[in-house]
């Protein structure tokens, strides 16, 4: 039997068992057809006509795919006969099997499980358990809860990221911490250039959109070599976070994080700081509102903490996959979208009367601020009103336009606040 034979009969024994939930694209929405929006001026970088999920290549081969494989697994699924839960979703194959989205990057995973366990050379080894974690986090998006196959993958995709740290001892220290927050064990992700020195740390808080292993490059190769930790949590009704509802005191569990992180010996609790974008922003300011003596600085990227939870008519041209990923979270339907947008009208920290300009809030910020005018420009505009010292930078709408400068920006940041 040859390797991709061995490889292909993995993954079909892991994931076989025929399906008794329903397809991705159907989870959180009891049916709804596409919405009908505008791709050509979508913000949401990575949507694309024909597509359910977005398909974000550059992004994926940055945090450590190869785009060969990729562009495989891509094609497989848009060639495809097998019947589809949505005609015009190329990634919406119904049954487990070729075609499916799943499967597809669930196979390219393995085969890469399969050459690790080949190599003997550790930082051989350990770049493919990376490939195949990046892989099974592909599969899992958009990691909705319910989604049970997904849920194996994003299971997977885990496990792996962890075999990166045991098969080499070039890439620091790495461990799970657990701390409980409403009776519930919540983990986080914690990286350090080591365990046995005192450093400061910065807590991410990744979108809906984002995998807790997306941020290996900037935690090793834009923090780490600063001295500086990082402890990556995921949002409420995710990942190891799924069994929490996103809600105004969301921001509760960031603290708990906080505390956490100050128990431990080599970290250094006077100086964390916070990173956080999109609706995850959120969170993280409120937190710096309610405990400002927490948080020592904190970097939002393209911050909704207002707007986009008022606009009735912008969140009627949000795609659906979005559409499903937050109604997901508040444990609502998407197709019932009309009744869903005023009840997430009091996650804005507006509408909570958080925001004021006679009483600005004292934790340094820096803000990444879209060009193009939209929901999240409008909130960062608010920001500058509403906090003292707010360091605000104009960047691109995707992923490769002009990124690695703006991390290097976050870095320099937190290293100038921190003692």
């Amino acid at each position: 039997m040859t390797a991709e034979q061995l490889s292909q009969n993995l993954s079909e024994v892991l994931f076989k068992p025929q399906r008794t939930t329903l397809e991705t694209s159907l989870i959180s929405n009891s049916g709804c057809p596409l919405p009908d929006i505008d791709y050509d001026h979508q913000i949401h970088f990575g949507f694309q006509p024909h597509w359910y999920r977005p398909v974000n290549r550059f992004y994926w081969t940055w945090l450590g795919g190869n785009l060969l494989d990729i562009d495989e697994a891509l094609a497989q699924i848009a060639a495809s006969g097998n019947k589809r839960t949505r005609q015009s979703c190329l990634d919406t194959v119904d049954e487990y099997g070729p075609g499916n989205w799943i499967y597809e990057f669930n196979t390219i995973a393995q085969k890469r499980v399969n050459m690790a366990a080949e190599t003997v050379d550790p930082e051989r080894r350990a770049h493919h358990y990376r490939m195949a974690s990046r892989y099974y986090a592909i599969a899992a998006y958009p990691y909705l809860k319910g989604d049970t196959l997904a849920e194996q993958s994003a299971l997977l995709c885990r496990r792996n990221y962890r075999e990166i740290f045991k098969a080499s001892s070039l890439c620091g220290y790495y461990s799970e911490e657990s701390f409980t927050y409403q009776d519930q064990k919540i983990s986080a992700y914690l990286h350090s250039p080591d365990n046995t020195s005192v450093h400061p740390c910065v807590i991410v808080l990744g979108t809906y959109e984002q995998s807790c292993t997306d941020f290996y490059r900037f935690f090793n190769d834009y923090l780490r070599p600063q001295g500086i930790a990082v402890m990556v949590l995921e949002m409420p009704g995710q990942g190891n976070c799924s069994q929490l509802k996103l809600e105004t005191q969301s921001s509760d569990y960031l603290k708990e994080a906080v505390l956490h992180l100050k128990g431990l010996p080599f970290i250094d609790g006077e100086n964390i700081g916070l990173y956080t974008r999109g609706v995850g922003a959120a969170l993280g300011l409120r937190l710096c509102i309610l405990e400002p003596g927490l948080i020592k600085a904190a970097a939002l990227a393209a911050p909704l903490i207002d707007s986009v939870f008022v606009h009735a008519e912008a969140l009627k041209n949000v795609p659906l996959c979005l559409r499903s990923s937050f109604a997901n979270r508040m444990d609502l339907d998407a197709s019932h979208w009309d009744t869903l947008v005023p009840q997430v009208q009091i996650l804005s920290l507006k509408k909570q009367g958080l925001l004021s300009v006679s009483s600005k809030g004292r934790t340094p910020l820096w803000c990444l601020k879209p060009r193009s005018r939209g929901l999240s420009s409008e909130d960062v505009d608010l920001i500058e009103r509403s906090f003292k010292d707010v360091n605000v930078v104009e960047g691109g709408g995707s992923f490769s336009h002009g990124s690695f400068a703006l991390m290097q920006q976050i870095v320099d940041f937190f290293t100038a606040h921190f003692n």
